[in-house]
């Protein structure tokens, strides 16, 4: 499978310096990482080919001959992202690239793609899910689930194993191999597949937003911030000392509160996962059989703990709310110059009616002696997946292999350069960011699998959730217990297969 693309970093890091006139210098500071290096999101034509001509395998004469594909999704985002756009045209740019791609699919493979779309939380679509499919009834033959309903909710058990599935390629380029090959319990077993087919994966990216009139306002130069994140300079530091020097005491009465303007603003515990995960910190390493061990670089991640404590509790200009939902009000509102959050946010209507114009930058890293932006991807983004009641998992196989590979030829330009970098971004130079985010956007196998691990996955934003640091006494409380959880998953694993072979 393919792991991270090193050539893209560096072309992208050649390209975004010489759109700004330097002569780029690419690095390499002999430095490893286990986790953050192994699960870079990114599919990439080759030179030689367009992406719109680009050939799968799945053979000619392939047809279902008009028989239902039924596909299980929750009813949000995630169906009109994911799917199939909503199950109609809806006048959106990429929910109909979405939409004319699953028809696409239909025609090609002569099939009827039927949706399954459960109102509710993740949670209601979870157990709504299980419990159709312990029913034992061949209702869907895939399922496009949030990770946080099924990964996270230690639910692998519903689902087959695909690494060896017949119309599945999972080395083209439309399929992300090193995400999957990260959370694999083993590293070989593939349950969850990731790529572009999933443009969920895509939007729950981090991102930060800055509000491009109050940053300038407030004596900023945006070409400057531009280049400290282009020039890998954009650090925890840099966002703290942005933040106090941007903090406007509006009515005079020397109290920081709601009716002043910060420099950063924070909502929830979901968003300080993505400023936590830029750190770049080992967090485990796996063993000769492909077998995790929690491993954490205590000292980096006791080094990240103590700078986000600073940065949000000792800060004048950056707040953490702490609040169960993300109010951009507070953004659009003129009410702070930087929010983090995700990538996707871009496309929804607050943001898209902003009166100021506004400007995307990844999160910052924990210094500048990391060498690339480590960016996560939350777990509310959908893998797809095969239930274990499915009974022609060839079929749900080419029908996955069609929609990534259609996904690649059709959609991610118009997501990416249409949408994202033209309709909704307000320069060139967001553009350049987005490309970064998009290059460097990971999953990660303890978040993925916190529950499994003894919630050993964030424990850094676990500091920040109690407003002081125990991060040594609250690894050494989880480290026996999830290693302990993650070999007996192994085990129970081997012993199905090696049944399963006799």
């Amino acid at each position: 499978m393919k792991r991270i693309l090193p050539l893209l970093l560096a072309l992208l890091m050649l390209l975004s310096a010489a759109a700004c006139g330097e002569a780029p210098v690419v690095e390499d500071s002999g430095e490893t990482t286990t986790d953050a290096d192994s699960a870079v999101l990114e599919s990439t034509p080759s030179a030689e080919t367009k992406r719109s001509e680009a050939k799968d395998n799945l053979p000619a004469d392939y047809k279902l001959n008009g028989r239902k594909i039924g596909i299980l999704t929750r009813d949000n985002e995630l169906r009109q992202m994911d799917v199939d756009g909503g199950g109609e045209e809806l006048g959106e740019v990429v929910y109909d690239a979405v939409y004319a791609r699953t028809r696409s699919v239909e025609e090609r493979l002569v099939c009827d793609i039927e949706v399954t779309a459960i109102p509710g939380n993740f949670t209601t679509f979870g157990s709504t899910m299980e419990q159709n499919i312990l029913a034992g009834d061949d209702i869907w033959q895939i399922v496009n689930t949030p990770g946080n309903a099924s990964l996270t909710a230690q639910r692998d058990y519903l689902f087959q194993q695909l690494q060896d599935n017949k119309y599945l390629d999972l080395d083209q380029p439309w399929w992300n191999g090193a995400a999957m090959d990260e959370i694999s319990i083993d590293g070989k077993q593939i349950r969850y597949l990731v790529g572009d087919i999933s443009l969920s994966m895509h939007h729950y990216s981090g991102a930060m937003f800055f509000n491009k009139r109050l940053f300038v306002d407030y004596g900023g130069d945006q070409s400057d911030l531009y280049q400290t994140v282009i020039d890998r300079k954009w650090t925890y530091d840099k966002l703290r000392e942005i933040s106090a020097g941007m903090y406007k005491d509006v009515n005079g009465d020397g109290a920081a509160d709601e009716n002043d303007v910060y420099g950063f603003t924070i909502f929830t515990t979901e968003d300080v996962k993505y400023l936590e995960y830029g750190a770049d910190v080992r967090r485990y390493s796996r063993g000769s059989d492909g077998t995790v061990v929690i491993d954490y670089d205590l000292e980096r991640a006791d080094t990240a703990v103590t700078k986000i404590l600073i940065l949000l509790n000792e800060t004048t200009g950056a707040r953490y709310l702490n609040t169960k939902s993300r109010d951009f009000s507070i953004f659009t509102g003129g009410k702070t110059v930087f929010i983090g959050s995700f990538l996707g946010a871009s496309t929804f209507a607050s943001l898209r009616s902003m009166e100021d114009p506004y400007g995307v930058i990844p999160f910052p890293m924990l210094d500048d002696r990391q060498t690339e932006y480590t960016n996560f991807i939350h777990d509310s983004a959908a893998y797809y997946a095969v239930p274990i009641t499915c009974k022609d998992v060839d079929a749900a196989g080419a029908v996955l292999e069609a929609l990534c590979a259609e996904t690649y030829r059709s959609v991610i330009d118009i997501y990416f350069e249409t949408a994202l970098k033209t309709k909704y971004a307000s320069d060139s130079q967001s553009g350049q960011c987005i490309d970064i985010i998009r290059a460097t956007s990971r999953k990660y196998f303890l978040a993925e699998h916190n529950k499994l691990a003894s919630q050993s996955g964030f424990l850094i934003a676990k500091q920040v959730a109690n407003g002081s640091n125990q991060l040594a006494s609250d690894y050494a409380a989880v480290l026996d217990t999830g290693n302990k959880n993650i070999r007996d998953l192994v085990e129970k694993y081997q012993k199905q297969d090696a049944a399963a072979k006799q």
